[in-house]
């Protein structure tokens, strides 16, 4: 059996849909099982032995006919067995209407639905295991097929030689290795997601004073002045425990220093999956016009989250009139740092000794 499994981006959905790709090569592995994906994406899946090839779309060109056409053309003559589009958005559907496969899995959005022969009603389908609605509502794209068993967990493989540049990017930038090195998310591309910077500020004093840790805060494109902005709010004695200053060229490159971390502590957003990938313990800060279950696992031991709900009580209501991703500061303050602070206590797998 051939198999496609569509998901372009973003970076976490590419990363997640990669447990279909598992799956399907764990219980066929005579199969080959390709994986469409955006270039900037592409890193989430790279070095996957369960992939046997990727199909990369250049992003800069995705608009261009003449390419698009010669890509779709390509998948065609590849004679796929069987197409699972995890995705919306054109190049699904399109992607299922020019592969001509047998079997064609996907969701009952409209109009995405047209290139689908084998239809799953979103969320009414799941089978929800406590994987995150993410996880979950992807793996009812895998009951037409049957499969015999399933890891509902995804992962990414680092290669030695990227352990190794990730160690050394550290070394070059003065972490000291010998000390707990904890990665702190900071920013989100969605602002409502971002808990206030002087919040993280006290975890990362905390954490620095109460477990001799340094700070990794890490940047995309554009991030660079908010993030560092960060150091300042801490005592001055404290600031050369925070490397704000570590350039990645890509999304490999920024797990290759979080595989030298101890711990993952931010937003509600991409490299939260990256962390959760390489089994590194974790706390996330929800917003509150999300739901933490969307992203994140019910009641794991190791990859935890925080959210409004736990400040201010399960019967709270957010605001009548609140609009999905609103911003209100002022509530998402109400996770305090104390909050956090105490489920980092509790979070098990990541505290060293005080020296």
């Amino acid at each position: 059996m051939k198999y496609l499994v569509v998901q372009t981006k973003q970076i976490g959905d590419v990363l997640i849909s990669t447990a279909l790709c598992n799956n399907l090569k764990q219980n066929d592995p005579s199969g080959e099982v390709h994986y469409l994906v955006m270039d900037y994406c592409a890193g989430m899946a790279q070095g996957n032995p369960n992939i046997d090839r990727l199909i990369i779309i250049e992003k800069a060109r995705r608009n261009q006919w003449r390419y698009m056409k010669d890509l779709l053309l390509a998948i065609r003559r590849e004679r796929y067995d069987v197409v699972v589009n995890s995705q919306g958005q054109m190049i699904g559907l399109l992607s299922c209407l020019f592969s001509g496969a047998r079997l064609r899995i996907g969701f009952d959005s409209f109009p995405w639905r047209l290139g689908h022969n084998r239809i799953v009603r979103f969320r009414k389908d799941t089978e929800f295991q406590g994987n995150s609605t993410l996880v979950d509502d992807r793996f009812s794209l895998l009951k037409p097929l049957k499969l015999a068993s399933e890891d509902r967990n995804y992962y990414l493989w680092l290669s030695e030689e990227e352990k190794q540049q990730g160690k050394d990017a550290l070394l070059a930038a003065g972490v000291d290795l010998s000390r707990p090195l904890i990665a702190m998310g900071v920013n989100s591309l969605g602002h409502y997601k971002r808990w206030p910077i002087d919040c993280f500020a006290k975890v990362a004093q905390w954490l620095i004073e109460q477990h001799n840790a340094q700070i990794l805060i890490y940047c995309g494109p554009g991030e660079e002045e908010y993030n560092r902005g960060l150091k300042p709010l801490l005592p001055a004695a404290l600031q050369a425990s925070v490397f704000d200053h570590i350039k990645t060229r890509s999304v490999r490159e920024l797990v290759g220093l979080f595989a030298h971390c101890r711990l993952f502590v931010g937003n509600d957003t991409g490299p939260r999956h990256m962390a959760q990938a390489i089994d590194l313990p974790l706390l996330t800060i929800v917003a509150p016009g999300g739901d933490k279950i969307i992203a994140n696992p019910v009641n794991h031991p190791r990859y935890q989250a925080i959210d409004v709900f736990d400040a201010k009580g399960p019967d709270f209501q957010l605001p009548q009139n609140a609009e999905k991703d609103f911003i209100d500061e002022a509530l998402l303050r109400t996770i305090t740092p104390e909050l956090v602070i105490a489920r980092l206590t509790a979070l098990p797998g990541w505290q060293a000794a005080t020296p």
